[in-house]
């Protein structure tokens, strides 16, 4: 009977692991007025991108939130990339994040935020860059790379949402 219980055992351990790996904590506000939603109007293809981290980050663990144009529009969990399909015009991305400041020790919001165009048709890659301003706190800072930059980063990523039926054609 004891390798019975190993057995069951060792199912649950696996079980869990795939119950485990297969939660995201990227999350799309569909509600965001820059989706597109309507096939029949011009939209740019967006890929967000969050790599891992080698280690623990503390707060700059935590999923990243993302605004366009003021508006939230998700959160985007560590190692996960996701693609969302918006209106083609300008828009300014802001990734905020809670850190800690040393030093004071005290939860800190942090934001960064860029200008984008987006062209219909195109396709476009928007990083979270990681910046570890050491006593100053980390900061996510949006940055536009290529396919190519894309394909370069060392750590897995997971997709979620709509980018599991597109993934990135990693190499």
């Amino acid at each position: 009977m004891v390798g019975g219980t190993k057995v069951a055992a060792g199912i649950w351990v696996v079980m869990v692991a795939v119950l485990l790996s297969a939660c995201t904590s990227t999350r799309i506000d569909r509600g965001n007025s820059l989706i597109q939603n309507d096939a029949a109007e011009s939209y740019a293809s967006v890929y967000f991108i969050r790599p891992n981290t080698e280690h623990p980050q503390g707060f700059a663990d935590n999923p990243l939130t993302i605004a366009v144009n003021g508006e939230r529009l998700m959160r985007l969990g560590k190692g996960e990339y996701t693609l969302v399909r918006l209106k083609a015009r300008d828009i300014s991305v802001t990734m905020s994040n809670q850190t800690q400041v040393r030093g004071r020790w005290e939860v800190t919001e942090m934001e960064q935020v860029r200008d984008f165009n987006l062209e219909p048709g195109q396709t476009y890659f928007i990083l979270a860059k990681m910046v570890d301003g050491e006593f100053r706190g980390v900061t996510f800072i949006p940055e536009s790379i290529s396919l190519f930059d894309v394909q370069q980063i060392k750590t897995p990523l997971r997709a979620t949402g709509a980018a599991k039926a597109t993934p990135i054609a990693m190499r």
